[in-house]
């Protein structure tokens, strides 16, 4: 019965450390993007890149 409380603990805490990191991450891209003054829209994207159509059929 230890070793399931000490898996879900051990879970709980790497799940815990991602959601950080992940948090963490956006903030940061929130943070660069916020200095512009503009949202970015699809419009800002350099003109070499193209939509590729869906594998799907």
């Amino acid at each position: 019965m230890e070793w399931l409380v000490l898996f879900l603990a051990v879970w709980v805490a790497l799940a815990v450390a991602v959601a950080v990191l992940v948090g963490r991450g956006i903030r940061m891209a929130d943070a660069r993007s916020a200095g512009t003054g503009t949202p970015l829209t699809t419009a800002d994207l350099p003109a070499g890149m193209v939509a590729v159509g869906s594998a799907r059929r």
